[in-house]
């Protein structure tokens, strides 16, 4: 049985990149910086909502107007990194880094297609870079814990999200992230008093809610954990969720972790983004 969906990291796979564009033809550079920015502007204000069949093809359209335009491929990547398409992601990470070696945004962007691509090494190669860079990059340290924990190694992973924390206490990926490490490794209670507070703020989504309850679960309290499953979950996904959940928690904390770990819906928060 497999965790209800509200893990996943994205959604189905779009096909190839949309780099063609739909606007009209500019060809004085004037007109071609106004219709770049404006784009660009457009499709970041869609990716934000979530709103990817729109931000996709304005960053093309952004990218036929400027080819080289650093924003427009940050802003593709980050949205195929989103629906589910890492390959394409991780190709327009490369193709920044190749002209601006230094972008922080682009090596974490890469490192975050990397994971999904189940190349963790690799991903560690690109966030220790950045942090080499930037030892305070908070997004950093947050997706080299989530790469950690891809690897079981959950002592360390907290470790980095302790880190990250203290450079940015409100960043909510990371509470996140910490929270759940410490459940799957036999902490639930300390899990519980970090995701509680931050549960019903306007930050928080379906993923935190269901961290929560696999917390509660984890401690024993059935109870709690269903009442918070079904803030996300029709009455029949939140049972079988929790029937799951109770399965994960007679497991050994290690055997729980290689689960979760081969649970393909299972998936912290990488917030790889700027």
């Amino acid at each position: 049985m497999k965790l209800a969906p509200i893990f996943s990291a994205g959604r189905a796979l779009i096909g190839a990149l949309l780099l063609a564009g739909c606007g009209p033809d500019v060809t004085d550079l004037s007109a071609k910086g106004n219709s770049y920015d404006s784009s660009v502007q457009q499709a970041d204000q869609a990716r934000k909502v979530g709103d990817f069949d729109s931000a996709i093809p304005l960053y093309g359209r952004a990218l036929q107007a400027d080819p080289d335009g650093v924003e427009a491929k940050l802003g593709l990547g980050q949205s195929f990194l989103s629906i589910g398409a890492p390959d394409e992601a991780a190709a327009l990470f490369r193709d920044v880094l190749t002209r601006r070696e230094n972008n922080q945004v682009a090596r974490r962007g890469l490192a975050s297609a990397l994971i999904s691509m189940g190349q963790p090494d690799l991903a560690v190669r690109q966030l220790e870079a950045a942090l080499q860079a930037d030892s305070r990059d908070y997004r950093s340290l947050n997706a080299l814990g989530v790469v950690l924990d891809m690897q079981g190694r959950h002592a360390d992973a907290q470790a980095k999200y302790r880190q990250g924390i203290e450079v940015a206490p409100d960043y909510l990926p990371l509470r996140n992230n910490l929270a759940l490490s410490l459940a799957i490794s036999g902490n639930p209670q300390e899990a519980i008093a970090q995701l509680v507070p931050i549960a019903n703020s306007r930050a928080a989504d379906g993923r935190v809610r269901q961290n929560l309850a696999f917390s509660y679960a984890m401690a024993g309290d059935l109870e709690n954990a269903l009442q918070v499953s079904r803030k996300d979950l029709d009455e029949q996904s939140a049972q079988r969720q929790l029937s799951y959940f109770m399965q994960l928690k007679a497991l050994p904390p290690e055997a729980r972790s290689a689960e979760l770990r081969r649970n393909p819906n299972f998936f912290p928060q990488s917030g790889s983004g700027a």
